[in-house]
């Protein structure tokens, strides 16, 4: 998707002020809402995903999930409230071997658990806003 993009600097795959945040994101939405409310504490729009379960209510991109966005900067950040429920996300990297490999963090697993092709580890979540940097090793995700 990304691939001959010239990258440098920052790649904005997801802002919520944007006049279409999820043009390039699949939506599932099952006993849940996506909706663009305004935030008390930044006075803008952010983009809220609840559901009654992790599993039935995401947001995924590339659309394709055989494709890859093809980004090769080394950082993923997030920024995250904390909304007092139960949250998680995922990111796959396509590394220098050709395997993709899951990072997946949530602030309601109890201990990290590493794997051949996946890492679970917590997500600390401070009171308001968290702006979470993420090292991603590989080739890209």
């Amino acid at each position: 998707m990304f691939k001959n993009t010239f990258q440098s600097g920052f790649l904005s795959i997801l802002y919520s002020l944007g006049s279409k945040p999820l043009q390039i994101w699949d939506k599932e939405v099952v006993n849940g809402q996506i909706k663009r409310p305004q935030d008390e504490d930044i006075q803008s729009n952010v983009l809220e995903i609840v559901g009654s379960n992790i599993q039935s209510t995401y947001i995924t991109c590339p659309v394709d999930p055989a494709a890859t966005l093809g980004i090769k900067l080394p950082f993923l950040v997030m920024i995250v409230k904390n909304l007092k429920k139960y949250f998680t996300f995922e990111i796959q990297v396509l590394d220098d071997k050709n395997v993709r490999r899951r990072f997946r963090a949530s602030n309601f697993q109890v201990c990290k658990s590493a794997q051949l092709f996946g890492n679970v580890c917590c997500f600390v979540c401070h009171d308001t806003f968290n702006s979470e940097p993420i090292l991603v090793s590989g080739d890209g995700f």
